[in-house]
C-alpha cells in the first residue's frame, strides 16, 4: 500500500464537474466513435455521480498532491476514519481505471 500512497493523481482535463440539481456530476465527453448511439439517448456527455467527499477527493486531484497527503486533507475535512487510505486508494484507482485521471510518478 505504502507504493500507491506516494501516486500523485491528476484530474483528466476534458473531464468537468459540474452542480445540477443538488448533486455533483463528472462530465465525461462521450468523443468515441463508439459512442454515436450514446449521443442519441444522453447528450454528449456520461455522468458520474460524485457525494461530498468524491468531489472533495476530485478537487485535490491536481497533479501536485500524492495520495498520502489527500488521505491527511480528507481525515482533516471529515474527521477519523478505520480504512481511510483503503477506501482512497480504490476510489483514484477506479477513476485510473475509467481514464478520468493520469497517475504520475511518486514524490519520494
Amino acid at each position: 500500500m505504502e507504493n500507491y500512497l506516494r501516486l500523485i493523481p491528476k484530474r483528466n482535463e476534458n473531464i468537468r464537474l459540474k452542480k445540477m440539481d443538488d448533486k455533483y456530476y463528472l462530465l465525461i465527453p462521450m468523443d468515441s466513435p463508439f459512442d454515436i448511439i450514446a449521443r442519441k439517448l444522453h447528450g454528449e456527455y456520461r455522468k458520474l455521480e460524485l457525494d461530498e467527499r468524491g468531489v472533495f477527493v476530485w478537487n485535490l486531484c491536481d497533479g501536485t498532491r500524492n495520495i498520502k497527503l489527500i488521505g491527511k486533507k480528507v481525515r482533516e475535512r471529515f474527521g477519523e476514519e478505520e480504512g481511510l487510505y483503503e477506501r482512497l486508494i480504490t476510489f483514484i484507482l477506479e477513476l485510473y481505471k475509467r481514464n478520468l485521471i493520469s497517475l504520475g510518478g511518486t514524490d519520494e
